[in-house]
């Protein structure tokens, strides 16, 4: 079985976790070809790996989009956090 993946939805960090993730009980392959990726499943796989897979990468793209919006707020707890400072703005937080 082939699943093809859209590189320019699924960043390769998303692609490669996944893979990594069922790496352990299925035997992948994994091809470019333009901004397509094309993921080969050379051990039994069928419907149950197409689900799984697709789960997995939804998780990741989401996982990746919650990482990149809640920067901003993680640095400034950080900051506050483990910072010697009493009245600190996001602003010079972030800088």
């Amino acid at each position: 079985m082939t699943i093809t993946v859209d590189r320019r939805i699924y960043s390769d960090k998303c692609i490669s976790d996944v893979v990594y993730w069922l790496s352990y009980c299925y035997t992948l392959e994994r091809t470019i070809d333009g901004d397509f990726e094309k993921i080969t499943v050379t051990s039994d796989g069928g419907e149950k790996f197409r689900t799984e897979f697709f789960r997995r990468l939804n998780d990741c793209k989401l996982r990746s989009i919650i990482e990149t919006e809640t920067k901003d707020i993680r640095t400034i707890l950080y900051a506050k956090a483990f910072g010697d400072f009493d009245c600190l703005t996001a602003e010079e937080a972030t800088e």
